[in-house]
């Protein structure tokens, strides 16, 4: 089919770009009608977008006919010295500002929306680059501007394959030259993503990489964050339920620094932070869940709790990793029989969201029964 041009460079055929106009139509009329119920009956409503990047398409086959029409200096000049899109911003704040818990005298109610997207390079993580940001590397043609001296130096390092890194160039004092077409493109590819994140209330990001090495959900807790609860309007507001949040405590930090460990560390240096691979393990079986997998919140707060006081250690030296089936069976086990020893603290979950101190101590005694007693 006809092929459109894309104003974060490239191309979007104008099939898809008719798909991605009805996807922005379709995800407008949905948010009305969730407005529409909150509003009415008082209810909340979620709106799931499930492939934002079709509002981006949609952004660059009609950025690229302005500048048909007006031309590149008066349309996305800026952008190409670095400059914010304050027009991009304001495209998707159109979107994400439609999710808002409503006054009670409008009617009430909620509208939260879950966006899906993907990120520019994913398929290059999945086929196994998962390392971290890499630096940028300038082409030669970046330095045609510059004097020949730094030219006949360029072409020397490119003879003896050396790559063109700013580290690089620094070493041997070699100036930068102005930042290149391609990372021109890169940055302009990523825009829209740094938006949503700033504009959003935090996000969750899950790894294809993790996820072919069975990790299940795939998330990265490096870059995954709730912004929901902080600051001065937390009154009303929380990302998570008491329970869980008097279970965790400082989960996140053992957890990244355990996972910090795993992709830093040599082969010695791993076995002398044993332990803190070990409770890395530990959560990760804890958090296991298979993605037709329902868990209720007193069943996160039991296996945490276990993972916590270190009683899926026993699991995890018999071969009981996250995904195996000797790891479903200590975890499903442990839940069945906490629920039936402790069915009154699981109700009071389940009912309040909420952990009294006497319930945690009801908890830990079944847990530490489950695996103290002869299987």
């Amino acid at each position: 089919g006809e092929e459109l041009g894309g104003g974060g460079g490239g191309t979007v055929s104008a099939g898809k770009a008719m798909t991605a106009a009805e996807a922005v139509a379709v995800a407008a009329t949905t948010c009305s009608l969730a407005e529409h119920h909150a509003l009415t009956t008082g209810g909340d409503s979620i709106v799931f977008i499930d492939d934002l990047n079709l509002h981006k398409s949609l952004w660059d086959v009609t950025t690229q006919f302005l500048v048909q029409v007006y031309g590149e200096d008066a349309v996305v000049a800026a952008d190409l010295k670095g400059s914010g899109s304050s027009e991009m911003r304001g495209y998707f704040s159109g979107l994400i500002q439609r999710s808002a818990r409503f006054n009670v005298k409008k009617g009430g109610g909620s509208v939260t929306l879950i966006l899906l997207s993907t990120l520019p390079g994913d398929e290059d993580q999945a086929d196994g680059n998962t390392g971290g940001e890499e630096e940028p590397t300038f082409d030669p043609s970046d330095f045609d501007n510059m004097p020949e001296k730094i030219k006949t130096r360029i072409s020397m390092l490119v003879k003896a394959k050396v790559p063109l890194t700013p580290t690089n160039l620094k070493k041997i004092q070699i100036p930068l030259p102005s930042t290149s077409d391609a990372e021109n493109a890169k940055r302009l590819a990523l825009q829209h993503v740094e938006d949503l994140i700033s504009m959003s209330d935090g996000q969750i990001w899950l790894d294809e990489a993790l996820a072919n090495l069975g990790r299940s959900p795939p998330l990265d807790p490096s870059r995954s964050i709730t912004r929901v609860g902080v600051g001065a309007d937390t009154v009303s507001c929380r990302a998570d339920a008491p329970a869980l949040r008097s279970v965790v405590g400082s989960l996140r930090f053992e957890f990244q620094q355990a996972m910090d460990v795993m992709d830093t560390a040599t082969a010695s240096s791993i076995v002398g932070n044993k332990k803190q691979v070990q409770r890395r393990d530990a959560f990760l079986l804890a958090m296991h869940q298979e993605s037709n997998q329902r868990r209720k919140l007193s069943h996160e707060c039991i296996a945490l709790l276990a993972a916590s006081r270190g009683h899926l250690d026993a699991v995890l030296a018999e071969g009981g990793l996250a995904g195996t089936d000797k790891g479903r069976e200590a975890i499903d086990g442990l839940i069945d029989f906490v629920e039936s020893n402790a069915s009154g603290v699981v109700t009071e979950i389940e009912s309040s969201l909420d952990l009294s101190s006497e319930g945690r101590g009801l908890l830990e005694d079944a847990i530490a029964s489950y695996f103290s007693k002869d299987n």
